[in-house]
């Protein structure tokens, strides 16, 4: 199954707000995370949300993982998806199929070993994919590609309030928001006020 990216920056109408008081009136959405764990960012982001009541997915990268098991330990025994990164966050489209197999492969291990759950969703790094790629994906049972509809760049440590309103301008029912765990930027701070702000338009996360 591919979950295909659409264009970003769709800004839709206000939601009344009489839809607004009620739990999901507005649909769900799907919170992602990519890049990580990082030492200081992926605690703060995994208190929010459970402060919050909500769950994510975990697109993780094999070499940190590695350095950080403890926190892809706690991703998933507080009920969060792991997914696969690759192992150092290279184009996997400039790779041989047989290092694409490897990048991919070493991390299921290590996810595998930290988490006891082999991964089957994973998210190729920069969206970067060919057919080769995602037959290789499949040969090492990545069998679910998702990709993203929502994209603030929080990459780029813009303000958090910046990070919060590009989120909140562009998602729609269904949307797959794209954020990153793999540094210590605004990220952190700006998950509050998204989390707050979908829940404000009528929105869950799932």
């Amino acid at each position: 199954m591919i979950v295909v990216a659409a264009a970003c920056g769709l800004v839709l109408p206000a939601i009344p707000a009489q839809a607004a008081l009620e739990p999901c009136a507005a649909g769900y959405v799907r919170l992602t995370f990519d890049d990580g764990p990082h030492r200081t960012a992926t605690p703060d982001i995994l208190d929010t949300l459970a402060a919050h009541g909500v769950t994510a997915t975990f697109f993780v990268v094999g070499q940190m993982t590695a350095a950080n098991p403890a926190l892809v330990q706690r991703e998933s025994q507080e009920g969060h998806t792991i997914g696969n990164h690759s192992w150092d966050h290279p184009d996997l489209t400039r790779l041989n199929s047989a290092q694409v197999e490897s990048e991919l492969q070493r991390t299921n291990d290590v996810i595998k070993e930290v988490t006891r759950t082999t991964p089957t969703q994973w998210r190729p790094p920069y969206g970067a994919r060919n057919s080769a790629v995602e037959a290789a994906a499949e040969r090492v049972g990545l069998t679910s590609m998702v990709l993203w509809t929502v994209d603030p760049r929080d990459w780029a440590d813009p303000p958090a309030t910046t990070v919060r309103d590009r989120v909140l301008q562009a998602v729609r029912p269904d949307s797959i928001i794209l954020l990153h765990d793999g540094t210590g930027a605004n990220t952190p701070a700006a998950l509050p006020m998204i989390l707050n702000g979908l829940a404000g338009m009528g929105y869950c996360v799932r």
